[in-house]
């Protein structure tokens, strides 16, 4: 993006709704990364004839229009091909209760994750509000950066991300939080 984006994103500010939480009506909780946006967030900045991000404007460098949002689902098919149909390759628990996907994007693998574990708490985690707001009742979506610091809540058991490589700064710090 241009140099005057990355200005611009410096200074941009995305408003709080701390009225509605997606996951406490605990109004204290509020403060966090949690809570809903204000629709400031979907004024998408336009360059080039495609579409960026709102929150963190200029962190990240992909588009997340529609054409990019097919690449993304493309993407997700392939590796689902290669690895045989699995989501993931990782050991997990028996049955995770709590399950985080970094960098969720267009939310298909959080989607499949919520079908293929039912009893447990999905959550995708991404720049853009670009995910279907259809999904399994045990799935849902945040607006963050997960390179601030993370709120206080329960552990998870399996934190997915892939395809991340160009998008984090300090992969040791975000390493530390995971396993923290």
């Amino acid at each position: 993006m241009a140099e005057s984006s990355n200005a611009a994103a410096a200074d941009a500010h995305v408003e709080v709704d701390t009225e509605v939480s997606f996951f406490s009506s605990n109004k204290a909780d509020n403060q966090s990364y949690a809570t809903s946006l204000d629709s400031s967030v979907r004024d998408y900045p336009l360059e080039h004839g495609r579409r960026y991000h709102k929150y963190r404007e200029g962190s990240y460098n992909f588009p997340n229009d529609e054409k990019e949002q097919e690449r993304l689902d493309i993407a997700h098919a392939l590796f689902t091909i290669a690895i045989e149909g699995k989501l993931h390759l990782s050991p997990k628990p028996p049955s995770p209760s709590r399950i985080l996907d970094i960098g969720t994007g267009t939310g298909i693998w959080a989607i499949e994750a919520g079908d293929m574990y039912p009893d447990a708490e999905i959550i995708g985690n991404d720049f853009s509000p670009i995910q279907p707001r259809w999904v399994p009742p045990n799935v849902a979506f945040e607006v963050d950066d997960v390179e601030s610091e993370w709120p206080a809540r329960p552990l998870f058991d399996l934190i997915h991300s892939r395809c991340m490589s160009g998008s984090i700064r300090d992969w040791p710090a975000l390493m530390k939080q995971c396993y923290e």
